[in-house]
C-alpha cells in the first residue's frame, strides 16, 4: 500500500510517500490554507510539487492534515483539489490540530498548540479534537505566531521602541524600505507568509533582552487569550509543534508554568511523527 502524508501551513506542505515500512519519499510545495489560496491555485501547486514529482506511482491512500481546513468549507475545497490531482485515492482531509495533536501525543490525552506561521489549540482526547478554540487568523488572532512576532517587530522598529543596535542589525538583514512593507502587508498576497518571515530574526537573536522580552509577552498574551479559553486545565500536559516553540522553548517553558501547565514536546515539525502513528494504525 502506498500512502501519501501532508502537513500543510500557510507558509508551506510538507509531504511523505510511504511505500511500506521503510521506503519513504519527501515532497514539498507551497501551503494550501483555503483561505489564501482558490481552488485552480491548489490544483496547480499540488501538480506542480507533488504529482510531476512522484511520476507514474500510484497512491492509494492520502491523509492531509492543514491549516484552513477547520470549516467545511475549506476541508471540502482542499479536498476538491488533491482528488482532481489524485483521482483513484481514498482521501481524507483534517484540520492541522488534529495533525498537531496525532503528532504531539499519538493515542493520549492533552492539549495540543500550534505556534508557526499561525497559532491555535486544541484539547485532545487520544482520538479527536474534543475542544479548540476558534481561529481568528492573522489579522484578529494567531497570538505567538510569527505572524504576530513579525508584526511586533516591525511596529517597533519604525516606532523606535527597538534597541538602536538591533533596528541597525534588522535593516541590513531586511529590506525595511517602508514602500515595500506596506505594499507587501495591504497590496500583494500571503501578508501573513511575508508578516511572519520576520519572525527569524527572533531566533537569530534570541540572547538579546529586548528580543526575549518580545518572545515573553507574545506566549503570554497567546497563553492569556487560547490557553484560558478551556476550563480545568491546571496541571495539563501542553504540546507544541512549530519553529516558534522550538526556538524559543525555555520562555515557552516558564510561561507555562506560571499558569500551572506542563510542557510534555515540542515538535518542531510533525510529519515524521504523524508517519509514525500512521504505520502503527494503518499498515500493521
Amino acid at each position: 500500500m502506498k500512502i501519501l502524508i501532508a502537513d500543510s501551513g500557510s507558509t508551506k506542505t510538507e509531504w511523505i510517500l510511504v511505500n511500506g515500512s521503510d521506503e519513504k519519499k519527501r515532497f514539498y510545495c507551497d501551503g494550501l490554507n483555503p483561505f489564501f489560496m482558490t481552488l485552480s491555485n491548489m490544483k496547480s501547486t499540488i501538480l506542480e510539487g507533488v504529482v510531476n514529482a512522484l511520476g507514474e506511482i500510484s497512491i492509494d491512500k492520502i491523509f492531509f492534515y492543514g491549516s484552513g481546513c477547520g470549516s467545511v468549507k475549506g476541508k471540502n475545497l482542499v479536498k476538491e483539489a488533491i482528488t482532481d490531482c489524485f483521482p483513484t485515492a481514498e482521501i481524507f482531509v483534517e484540520t492541522d490540530l488534529l495533525g498537531a495533536a496525532k503528532a504531539c501525543f499519538f493515542q493520549s490525552a492533552g492539549m495540543a498548540c500550534i505556534l508557526g506561521t499561525g497559532s491555535n489549540s486544541c484539547l485532545y482526547d487520544g482520538h479527536k479534537v474534543s475542544d479548540s478554540i476558534p481561529s481568528l487568523g492573522f489579522t484578529l488572532g494567531d497570538e505567538g505566531s510569527g505572524g504576530y512576532f513579525g508584526k511586533e517587530l516591525i511596529r517597533s522598529y519604525y516606532y523606535k521602541t527597538m534597541p538602536e543596535n538591533l533596528r541597525n542589525k534588522l535593516s541590513k538583514e531586511y529590506d525595511m524600505d517602508l514602500e515595500k512593507i506596506l505594499e507587501n502587508v495591504y497590496k500583494k498576497p500571503n501578508a501573513n507568509r511575508y508578516v511572519a518571515s520576520f519572525s527569524q530574526f527572533l531566533g537569530d537573536h534570541h540572547e538579546h533582552p529586548f528580543i526575549k522580552t518580545v518572545v515573553e509577552n507574545g506566549f503570554r498574551d497567546f497563553a492569556e487569550k487560547q490557553l484560558t479559553y478551556y476550563k480545568e486545565i491546571e496541571g495539563m500536559n501542553v504540546g507544541f509543534v512549530g519553529s516558534i516553540a522550538a526556538f524559543h522553548q525555555d520562555i515557552l517553558e516558564n510561561v507555562l508554568r506560571s499558569y500551572s501547565l506542563n510542557l510534555s514536546i515540542i515538535v518542531r515539525k510533525p510529519l515524521d511523527r504523524l508517519v509514525e502513528y500512521h504505520l502503527q494504525s494503518e499498515l500493521n
